[in-house]
């Protein structure tokens, strides 16, 4: 028997944080690309790839919760 168990709800928050970031990066860069010439979208886009490399951040992390060890 495995020594390790799957937590089902960091596996589903991974996937919608995964789904976000690829739906962010996709659809929301290149509709702004245009306006990156505007101060104040230029600080939008910023605190968006803030946001986005937290939410990196954030998946990294619920990948490594995802895998637990059984108890004893």
């Amino acid at each position: 028997m495995s020594d390790h168990k799957i937590n089902i709800f960091y596996l589903i928050s991974f996937l919608c944080t995964v789904i976000l970031i690829i739906y962010v990066g996709l659809i929301f860069f290149p509709q702004v690309a245009d306006y990156i010439s505007n101060p104040e979208m230029k600080s939008v886009i910023i605190i968006v790839a803030v946001i986005i490399a937290l939410l990196i951040i954030a998946a990294g992390l619920q990948l490594f919760l995802l895998i637990k060890p059984t108890k004893y």
